[in-house]
């Protein structure tokens, strides 16, 4: 039983979980296809908050790691 469920894992789900965990909420965040969604493919990111320059692949590993370091639940699964 999660307090809440966030479906998509995109940067603003995954942005989600980080503040639902920090106000103490349970958290499970659902995608169907890979965690960071759009920002992956990106060679650059700029002026990203916290980062000048950084690949989307890298931004994407780095706010899924802090989901999960808060406890957040990850699942790969398609909402229907």
């Amino acid at each position: 039983m999660y307090d809440t469920i966030i479906i998509g894992g995109g940067i603003a789900g995954l942005t989600s979980g980080i503040y639902t965990a920090r106000a103490g909420l349970s958290t499970l965040i659902l995608e169907e296809s890979t965690f960071g969604g759009q920002i992956v493919p990106a060679d650059l990111v700029e002026n990203y908050p916290g980062f000048d320059k950084i690949s989307g692949f890298e931004l994407s590993n780095k706010i899924t790691e802090q989901n999960k370091k808060l406890g957040v639940a990850l699942l790969q699964a398609k909402v229907d």
